[in-house]
């Protein structure tokens, strides 16, 4: 099976909405349609524009077959297992497809909304409106012919379509909201020749296996640019159906891409962090539309920040640490400010959604919920705090934070320590028992030694004991708890910040050997199955969306600490 699956990878470029992807449209079959993935994904549209149809000279539908590479989705095309002809597709400068083909024709058929028209311009230039996506499409051809065809129906069109057609054709559609701009017209070859180049000068690596070319490659296509809302370049987790950035995705990203372009991880603690509300609560997430604040996201910014300044020491410049050390407090505030009564109360999330284990089973009767998790990021958050405040030699607010994370690590032991694992509870209910099958139990591994010998091996050795990891990986549900589900999101599956966090509190307990095991199944997983959202804990086998950024970025990350550790002398 190749990783480079066009069935399960959308087709895109860096800093670019305009996507080819196969989706399910209004018919519910599955094609190839051409998106602009703006707008987030609450649009039933997800940005579909057009379905594409392959045809042939007489206009019979032709099958196509898919191959795509970082720089172009090259389409041949079959009738009765012959082959009849072939499409090829790249993208060039700004948000224009461009496209050409032999023996064949190609027909984008708008998916149509209720004032859906076309029309042409006084200069020649035809164009199709696509009303509902607030779109226009400007074809041009530089060999071969481009038609625009429509059924006027009194105040729109229906039907409407554009046909790439000739022996062979060459040119595009330049996407754009308000008038067209002039743009270059290169040729086909020139555009994917600098497409190509891009990525490589982006990545800079001779040579890659299929999964790290793969996992690069979704973190470079699925960033899209700095646009409306979005204040910075933004790696949304998908280009498939998850078109936004979310505000803790955005840290996992920011530490796939540290390694790689040390300005674009910034962007993706900025990108959140420019909307944060005076209270410091941070929106659930963003896109070039607006920002949603009806949840929230767990605040691991503090433990990235850590994490990235240990293993890429330089990649924000002072500047940038003091915007993202006001930030951060301003974050930590809101936690211990208006999700507590009062300083004797550990903070809590009120919804699944707020800890991003949207459906765990801790939160199987609701929230608020107090766990182990929640308490051991603020620590970090803190802690992170206080280390930036000594880069900048102010000892004494440093030491009021260090106090902060160490009130906040008393309270999570005093409170929810059980002498066995962290349990989680509702305030509301005090007698309520709530499962303790989860992962997110053993979080506080991440304290490394600010957590007590005794309670950091007691629950080292029931991560060992209890069946938690896997041959892919950790799961986030026990596999023999009653709560599991193969499928289940946050009862069972294996996610990458999940093990990343697994993995980074083993490293910190000074379980090496384990942590780069749990690593190593990971990739495993990845190589087999692709960057998919997550994966069967028992099969490997990928679920969701299967082009995510977050499980590239984690990919790319273990990829690094253990290519080194092979270099290290035991």
């Amino acid at each position: 099976m190749t990783l480079f699956d066009f069935d399960r990878v959308p087709f895109s470029r860096h800093q670019r909405f305009t996507t080819l992807s196969m989706m399910r449209g209004r018919d519910d079959e599955q094609r190839c349609y051409l998106r602009y993935v703006a707008g987030g994904d609450e649009r039933p549209s997800l940005g579909r524009l057009c379905k594409l149809e392959f045809l042939s000279k007489d206009g019979t539908v032709l099958t196509p077959q898919f191959t795509l590479s970082p720089h172009r989705l090259d389409v041949d095309l079959f009738s009765n297992e012959r082959k009849q002809g072939y499409v090829s597709f790249c993208i060039g400068e700004g948000e224009l497809l461009h496209i050409k083909g032999q023996d064949v024709s190609l027909k984008f058929a708008l998916e149509g909304s209720r004032y859906d028209y076309a029309f042409q311009h006084p200069n020649g230039d035809q164009c199709i409106v696509a009303a509902g996506e607030n779109l226009r499409l400007t074809p041009f051809t530089t060999a071969g012919n481009a038609v625009v065809e429509g059924n006027w129906r009194r105040d729109h069109a229906d039907n409407v379509s554009l046909i790439f057609s000739g022996e062979q054709f060459e040119g595009g559609i330049i996407l754009h909201r308000r008038l067209c701009s002039e743009v270059e017209k290169q040729s086909f070859e020139e555009a994917q020749a600098i497409s190509r180049q891009a990525f490589f000068n982006w990545h800079g690596k001779q040579d890659q296996s299929e999964a790290e070319q793969l996992a690069t490659y979704l973190l470079w296509a699925n960033t899209v640019p700095a646009e409306g809302a979005l204040t910075h370049p933004s790696t949304y987790m998908s280009k498939n159906h998850m078109i936004n950035i979310w505000s803790w995705d955005n840290a996992f990203s920011a530490i796939g891409l540290a390694g790689i372009d040390p300005d674009l991880a910034f962007s993706q603690f900025a990108a959140i962090f420019d909307w944060q509300d005076d209270s410091g609560l941070l929106p659930d997430f963003v896109h070039d539309a607006g920002a949603s604040f009806a949840f929230t996201k767990p605040p691991v910014h503090g433990w990235a920040l850590l994490h990235i300044l240990e293993a890429y020491r330089d990649s924000f410049n002072s500047e940038q640490l003091v915007y993202l050390r006001d930030k951060m407090e301003c974050q930590l505030s809101y936690w211990l400010t208006h999700t507590r009564a009062n300083e004797q109360e550990l903070p809590s999330y009120f919804h699944g959604n707020d800890s991003g284990w949207d459906n765990a089973s801790f939160f199987d009767h609701g929230g608020p919920v107090v766990g182990p998790d929640l308490p051991t990021f603020l620590c970090l958050t803190a802690t992170c705090i206080a280390r930036l405040y000594c880069k900048s030699e102010d000892s004494n607010t440093a030491s009021k934070f260090d106090h902060i994370s160490k009130q906040l690590k008393d309270l999570m032991i005093n409170q929810l320590w059980n002498n066995k694992t962290f349990e989680f509870r509702k305030p509301a209910q005090p007698d309520l028992v709530l499962p303790d099958t989860s992962l997110a139990q053993f979080m506080p591994l991440l304290l490394g030694s600010d957590l007590p010998r005794e309670i950091a091996g007691k629950l080292i050795e029931r991560f060992n004991t209890q069946g938690f990891l896997t041959e892919w990986g950790p799961a986030t549900e026990n596999p023999q708890s009653t709560y599991y589900e193969a499928d289940g999101y946050w009862r069972g599956p294996i996610w990458a910040p999940t093990t990343l966090l697994i993995f980074d509190g083993l490293c910190r307990q000074g379980e090496i050997r384990l942590a780069h095991e749990l690593a190593k199944r990971f990739m495993k997983t990845c190589e087999a199955s692709g960057m998919a959202e997550n994966f069967d804990a028992l099969t490997g086998a990928g679920l969701r969306d299967k082009a995510f950024a977050w499980t590239s970025a984690v990919y790319l990350r273990f990829q690094n600490v253990l290519s080194k550790a092979q270099l290290t002398p035991a």
